[in-house]
């Protein structure tokens, strides 16, 4: 077994794992980060990034790099039921980026590296923690496929290691999932010539969410209730190529082309959860560990970069002396400042997730004459409730970085 120390150990490179860790080893924390997989090739959902996202990037000094990655802004979207369009959002000056998770994360990777407090262990599987005194005094990992173990010292271990976390579950730390009843199926095309200031449309054949991923790549998803997936593979991926053409004309040469089988598509589940707790003594949830964001809406990203932002600017200081676990009390005020904004998101979530989950069970009970005036109708009124401003829009403060602790 290997031994090594640091003052935080970071499980999981995704999104919240990647800028924590940028953060705090410029901020020179010493930190580890540990991530199962030999590379960040893996399939991601989540491309979007929201306000205040850019201008977070902007204040880590990374916007500049970002951009330069292969992306696409857009800056408001519709729903579209039967021909009629519905405002969701606007952010007018800001926009929201979209580009695929594997290059972001290696950019923060590139740049954290380029600190001496940082080190990075990929193909490294998390095996438990360290105690001492009760406290997590940091883990113990595998590294694959060679066997050599591995013991990491910390004051602080951070479970930033997705909505299936092993930190969580190591900790005892339970999540209150909400199923909507709806599932949704992702593929990728090559660009093709939609409108994609559209977010969702419906249609007689069904429900498409779609959104550009660069000027070469976009995604699409189709919404199906929960369950109806095997038998629609059964059907064929023809029956399924005619389904999301008979919703968006302007994409079926491209369907038909490039959607050959369903080994291209992927299946995810629109639901959303909160844990019951986020801490321990020498232990933090961030990210989709600690609340997981439902596939539609570009939420999980946005609360996961801001939970790092948040957790970088309240423990750097209590990092940067002292010695021993941070304890509880210290971490909690992490939890304190996210938790509302965050139960105010999965909320929000939680009900657009029952929204569509009502819109695509009624379609089998609606007369053909009154769906769409009924489903126009719903369309109108989710344009609504997104548009409406949230408490936490209100009382709440868009976490910013604190620049004063990064170390000239």
């Amino acid at each position: 077994m290997t031994t090594e120390s640091a003052d935080v150990v970071v499980v999981g490179a995704g999104p919240a794992g990647c800028v924590v860790s940028y953060l705090l080893a410029r901020s020179g924390v010493e930190t580890v980060l540990v991530e199962r997989q030999h590379t960040l090739e893996r399939e991601f959902r989540g491309y979007g990034f929201r306000p205040p996202i850019p201008r977070l990037f902007e204040e880590m000094d990374l916007l500049a790099d970002v951009e330069a990655l292969p992306h696409e802004t857009i800056s408001s979207g519709t729903v579209v039921a039967y021909g009629k369009s519905y405002p969701v959002f606007d952010f007018d000056d800001e926009r929201v980026l979209l580009l695929k998770q594997p290059p972001l994360l290696r950019l923060l990777i590139e740049r954290a590296r380029e600190f001496d407090t940082f080190t990075f262990h990929s193909g490294t599987t998390f095996d438990g923690f360290r105690r001492e005194n009760g406290a997590v005094a940091g883990i113990t990992a595998t590294s694959r496929p060679g066997g050599e173990e591995h013991e990491i010292r910390s004051r602080l271990a951070v479970g930033a290691d997705g909505r299936f976390s092993t930190t969580r579950k190591a900790a005892g730390i339970g999540v209150e999932m909400d199923e909507t009843g709806a599932e949704v199926v992702w593929f990728r095309l090559p660009r093709a010539a939609a409108d994609f200031t559209t977010h969702i449309r419906i249609e007689d054949e069904g429900v498409l969410v779609y959104s550009p991923l660069s000027e070469h790549e976009s995604q699409y998803g189709l919404l199906i209730p929960a369950g109806r997936y095997p038998a629609m593979r059964d059907r064929g991926i023809a029956r399924f190529r005619r389904t999301v053409a008979g919703i968006e004309p302007a994409i079926a040469d491209s369907v038909e082309a490039h959607l050959a089988s369903f080994d291209q598509c992927s299946l995810l589940s629109i639901r959303s959860g909160l844990a019951d707790r986020w801490t321990d003594d020498g232990f933090l949830l961030i990210g989709d560990a600690a609340h997981v964001a439902s596939p539609i809406g570009a939420e999980g990203n946005n609360l996961a970069i801001q939970d790092a932002v948040v957790a970088h600017r309240l423990l750097t200081p209590a990092l940067t002396r002292g010695d021993g676990p941070i304890p509880n009390a210290v971490l909690r005020r992490v939890e304190g400042n996210r938790r509302p904004a965050v139960e105010e998101a999965i909320a929000g979530q939680r009900s657009r997730g029952r929204g569509l989950s009502s819109l695509l069970s009624s379609r089998d009970r609606l007369p053909n004459a009154l769906e769409p005036h009924l489903l126009r109708g719903g369309a109108a009124v989710m344009s609504l409730l997104a548009r409406l401003p949230t408490r936490s829009e209100n009382d709440h403060a868009e976490p910013s970085v604190d620049r004063t602790l990064f170390e000239e």
